[in-house]
């Protein structure tokens, strides 16, 4: 590589063998590290498979990397060095998570314990302590409202936790598990008198010239040690925040336990299981009853306990206990046993290191790490998980089984499995599975980075129905509670053992609520209530007194909401659309009179003149806009004066299938509205609707749609037909021909009865009745079927591939637009993103019928403007339009948004019309200067959250980076404050930094803009030295300066002598609301760095230069000078 101040890319102009390196690196996740350590090892055959290549370990201790094609390449040195240097970085922060006694299982147990299929990887015995802090929900709320109170709070966690958790080492305890700010505690009773424990004369409690206690009991005494330590040390802690102080109230137990693995589901964002471990048996009781009888500072000993160390300890007598079998701990019995003796013999027998895991066992490692902060480790940016953030908590109880039986580890991991399957298809994230004072407990997160939605209180809620009926699966009594708020997420503990977690007053209530809540019942807060979307119908209970609480909390029990009384053609003949009771998107409106005000959207935005999506559909239609036909709501005829046709190669004259694509907010409510209206007045067409998402709880709703909406078609045209659906569809389906009852197969829909793995077959079924009745339906009148797919915010394809039934229902549903009768069938298709590869698509296509839908242009959105502030567009200032037009990039929804929060916060007014003058707008302030960010709730900006909360964290951090540069910059300024070369970085880092900034330009969120050479003057002077030198050298090694990014050619990276590539962030949303997530410290570090490496560049060559000029100089000592001017 050469120097350290040598160029980062220097011999990479041919093949880049670095990059397409690292490539494989990223997209298999599986360092080279672990193959070259565990080939030494001979843990791995010759050959291994690395992404699509093959990685060889040649004889003479290289390696080599030969693609499918055959051609080989053997991996430089400094690749291998990369790779090791960053992996073992990654070993080192993530070793933290994993507990010694996991690590040691896996070495004790071998093979059978690494088997996907091992539940129970330790049994083994000891003693358990349970350690609760009480003074930290106290903390989260002083520092939930300040700026840098994630800062704050975490160096407080870090303070605290760090020698508390030194000293549970020191005495040779485990931390299993972070319970929020509470410890479970692991001291094996080991055997120290066996094998080369031997050599110590002094026994393993410490205490020269007394007899061995035996295991347990020195497991018991090093436990109660460690415990009177602990409030002797911590005890009444200064978090030096508002005089908040902590406290630990403490309980032991002891006896056999078990460590169990459970879990192994893929979560949406990764593709690595993720598993769980708890830890279980007859302790667990104990500690349940001793740690609630312990006050702050106390510590409380169970019986079982208490018979190992009643003659090591002194028991506290200033106090009766509610059950006189459990023990205080007052201090040790001096006269045998001292924390500094107990201390030393159980480090000089602890051999735990001897058993950690390595690189080699990264992968086993990463299963018990969360993604998200996994890949943190690897970008070494762990201290940025730390934060402040709104998001729903679920707090799971369960009951009615004993886990550390080997019957109870089956059902565990049946009960884990099943939970993560529901969580993972909310894209919701599964923070703990435990055991511990209030027993089995889950605990669920919706709005965790990456999974971040703005409908995750909807999530939380809706996932708890299809878990209460898993537990009911297997026989297990559950108790949900939830609550939404603002809550610490993020790291807890030190360097040596640490968690991810969640921690704030509204994650105690989630728990809070649990307790409170009866057997399979749910309960939430009043801020969940508010926050879920209408397809929820929220009970208020009486308010409760919970612990931690002055005034009595509302509650309410949520239940699905029932399918409205009509779908399609009411009895009145108005159109009843499926988004009048139920929400497609976060941008629908959830108002009281929500029809009224959908006939208002589509009355201002589809009389927009040149929107290109109304006029493509008017060319189907075959005639032009008027606004008489949404004077009312969309209605049904019963008869057509003057019925008029679309015209020869419309789809409403012979049948076929429109697509309608495009993100939410762009209009395609509005647009399916006005078609349906026309459809129905002028062709007499009768709408049938089957809508899908946005989550996967009822996939088979899209049929039961279609069934109800088919209903009210034949009741519009036979009133006889009864007003009860199930009875009207046993008079349309006599002997129709079914897998299942159709009758039975609609009821059980109808009322949400469905199991996961049923649903899509339940879909498939009521799919075949329906089209049953669209054959019959399509002899009588002409049908407009529409088929909505909008799966909202949900972020990964894992997730979004439950979806893909929408389109075999499609292809059902093909054969009804074919040719033939004399009623046409138009089937239109509405959804975020088509499906290229399936056959309606590309017919659509090649026919012209697909819709693809855009921003408004600069004129429609100044007129669109005008309609929602009822003003003439003259009245509208050039500077609100163009701000708007910025902020909203023509989105219809955002539009309607920003005008809202701008005259909500004063920002804008309407004028009034006064005598003899038109209504006008004012504006007030500077528009830039709007905290955009501030605007969670609307859809622009959670939607634009979620986007930049699913990157990656090396493209988050770029990103966050880009916000402080208002103008172009380069990759040299985002390097100089993460990757600089100043400070010894190489290639590999520069590569990781240019794909991630490719990845978002891919995206949309960074352009590629002209090096302005006022910006960036040393590109004009680098370009000309390049030129010269390459006249005179074949082989010109380019600085950084030099390096220009193409787009095409793969993935190669070209080098070339002309200029630096420069890149600009131009959406304004983006840039509002990506800059808000960077602290203003981190602002002025990335400005500063970025400054001092454009002045290195500008003036250090030319410094350097003149130096060495001047190093070239015969040098002639001063007192030589005289003497040669005299001669």
């Amino acid at each position: 590589m050469g120097s350290k101040t040598s160029s980062p890319v220097q011999a990479m102009g041919t093949e880049s063998q670095g990059e397409n390196t690292l490539r494989q690196h990223q997209s298999m996740e599986s360092p080279l590290d672990r193959v070259t350590s565990a080939a030494s090892l001979g843990k791995i055959p010759d050959n291994y498979l690395f992404g699509n290549q093959t990685l060889k370990v040649l004889p003479g201790g290289g390696y080599e990397l030969e693609d499918p094609s055959g051609v080989k390449k053997q991996l430089a040195d400094d690749v291998v060095s990369w790779f090791k240097r960053r992996n073992g970085s990654t070993l080192a922060g993530s070793l933290a998570f994993v507990p010694w006694i996991v690590q040691q299982a896996y070495f004790d147990g071998g093979s059978e314990v690494q088997e996907e299929s091992a539940i129970v990887i330790h049994r083994g015995s000891g003693a358990v302590v349970f350690s609760d802090a009480s003074g930290f929900t106290a903390l989260t709320e002083r520092l939930a409202e300040k700026s840098n109170g994630a800062e704050l709070l975490s160096q407080c966690l870090t303070s605290f936790f760090t020698p508390l958790i030194n000293l549970i080492t020191a005495y040779r305890g485990d931390v299993i598990k972070f319970s929020g700010d509470a410890l479970m505690i692991y001291f094996p009773a080991v055997d120290d008198t066996k094998g080369e424990q031997k050599k110590f004369k002094v026994p393993p409690h410490g205490s020269y010239g007394l007899d061995d206690i035996g295991p347990m009991a020195t497991a018991v005494l090093r436990a109660s040690a460690c415990c009177i330590e602990i409030h002797k040390r911590l005890h009444m802690f200064d978090t030096g925040v508002d005089g908040v102080k902590l406290c630990l109230h403490i309980g032991v137990g002891c006896g056999e336990v078990a460590i169990l693995q459970v879990g192994g589901v893929e979560p949406p964002e990764t593709h690595v299981p993720r598993v769980e471990y708890i830890i279980a048996g007859p302790p667990i009781s104990q500690i349940s009853i001793a740690e609630p009888l312990a006050k702050n500072g106390e510590t409380c000993v169970s019986p079982e306990a208490w018979e190992h160390v009643r003659g090591c300890v002194l028991e506290d007598t200033s106090r009766k206990l509610e059950n006189p079998n459990f023990h205080l701990l007052s201090k040790l019995d001096e006269s045998k046993f001292t924390f500094p003796t107990i201390k030393a013999a159980a480090t000089d027998r602890d051999r735990r290191k001897e058993k950690q895991f390595s690189i080699a066992e990264l992968d086993i490692i990463r299963k018990f790490v969360p993604s998200a902060v996994f890949k943190q480790i690897e970008g070494d940016t762990l201290t940025y998980v730390n934060e402040m953030r709104v998001v729903s908590t679920v707090f799971i109880s369960c009951s009615g089984v004993d886990v550390s039986t080997d019957e109870g580890a089956k059902v565990a991991q049946e009960l884990m499995s099943s939970v993560q399957r529901v969580c993972y298809a909310d894209e919701g994230t599964l923070n703990k599975f435990l055991v511990d004072d209030k027993g089995l407990l889950i605990l669920l997160v919706y709005g965790l980075p990456p999974l971040v939605h703005t409908d995750d209180a909807t999530r939380a809620v809706l996932s708890c129905f299809d878990i209460v009926k898993a537990f009911k699966r297997l026989n297990l009594t559950a108790r949900c509670g939830v609550s939404t708020g603002r809550a610490y997420c993020g790291i807890c503990g030190c360097p040596e053992r640490m968690e991810y977690t969640v921690l704030g007053d509204y994650v105690n209530l989630a728990a809070r609520l649990m307790g409170n809540a009866p057997e399979h019942g749910i309960l939430v807060d009043k801020v969940t209530s508010e926050r879920c979307s209408m397809e929820l119908a929220m009970k208020a209970l009486p308010p409760i007194k919970v612990k931690g609480k002055t005034n009595a909390v509302e509650i309410f029990q949520p239940e699905l909401a029932a399918a409205g009384k009509c779908l399609g053609v009411g009895p009145d003949g108005k159109v009843h659309f499926p988004w009048y009771t139920r929400p497609l998107s976060s941008g629908h409106h959830e108002t009281d009179d929500l029809p009224e005000q959908l006939r208002q959207d589509v009355l201002k935005l589809c009389r927009l003149q040149d929107w290109k999506g109304m006029n493509k559909v008017q060319s189907m239609l075959g005639s032009g806009y008027y606004a008489d036909l949404h004077d009312q709501l969309a209605c049904v005829p019963d008869q057509i004066a003057n019925k008029q046709t679309a015209g020869w190669g419309s789809p409403f004259t012979s049948g076929g299938t429109i697509f309608l694509q495009g993100p939410t907010g762009l209009g395609k409510v509005e647009l399916v509205t006005h078609v349906v209206a026309y459809a129905a007045a002028n062709f007499g067409m009768l709408p049938i609707f089957g809508t899908m998402g946005p989550r996967v709880q009822d996939l088979e709703r899209l049929g039961v749609e279609l069934i109800r909406s088919c209903i009210s078609a034949f009741r519009h045209l036979d009133k006889s037909l009864p007003d009860d659906e199930a009875e009207a569809l046993q008079r349309l389906t006599p002997g129709m021909k079914s897998g299942d009852d159709p009758v039975q197969l609609f009821k059980k829909a109808l009322a949400f009865a469905l199991e996961e793995e049923e649903r899509k077959t339940v879909l498939e079924g009521l799919v075949e009745v329906a089209v049953g009745l669209l054959q019959k339906l399509k002899k009588k009148v002409p049908v407009f079927v529409v088929l909505w797919l909008d799966y909202g915010t949900t972020l990964f394809p894992k997730t979004i591939k439950y979806f893909n039934v929408f389109w075999t229902v499609l292809s059902s549903c093909m054969p009804l637009t074919e040719p033939g009768g004399q009623n046409p069938v138009v089937l239109f298709t509405v959804c975020k993103n088509v499906d290229p590869e399936h056959p309606a698509v590309k017919v659509a296509q090649s026919k012209g019928w697909l819709i693809d839908l855009g921003g408004l242009s600069q004129d429609s959105i100044k007129e669109y403007m005008a309609a929602q502030l009822d003003v003439p567009q003259t009245a509208v200032p050039e500077p609100v339009s163009s701000f708007v037009a910025k902020l909203s990039l023509g989105n219809p929804l955002y539009i309607r948004e920003t005008l809202k929060q701008l005259l909500e916060g004063d920002h804008i007014r309407v004028v009034s019309a006064e005598e003899g003058q038109e209504p006008r707008v004012e504006q007030n302030g500077d528009l830039e200067e709007v905290e955009i960010a501030t605007w969670s709730q609307t859809a622009m900006v959670g939607e634009t959250m979620c986007l930049l909360e699913s990157l990656d964290p090396l493209e988050a951090a770029v990103l966050k980076m880009a916000t402080v540069f208002k103008g172009a910059f380069a990759l040299t300024d985002l390097a100089s404050s993460s990757c600089s070369r100043w400070s010894g970085a190489n290639r590999f880092d520069y590569l990781r930094l240019f794909r991630a900034v490719r990845e978002l330009e891919a995206r949309g969120i960074l352009h590629r803009v002209k090096a302005d050479e006022k910006i960036f003057p040393f590109t004009k002077r680098e370009s000309e030295k390049a030129e010269q030198k390459t006249k005179t050298e074949s082989v010109a090694a380019p600085s950084l300066s030099k390096l220009a990014f193409k787009s095409g050619g793969g993935d190669k990276l070209a080098i070339e002598g002309r200029e630096m590539q420069a890149f600009e962030m131009q959406n304004v949303l983006i840039r509002k609301v990506g800059g808000n997530m960077l602290l203003e410290a981190q602002k002025k570090k990335v400005k500063r760095q970025a400054l001092i490496d454009r002045a290195l560049q500008r003036h250090l060559p030319q410094r350097m230069e003149e130096l060495q000029l001047k190093k070239n100089e015969t040098h002639i000592p001063w007192y030589y000078e005289n003497i040669l001017a005299r001669a």
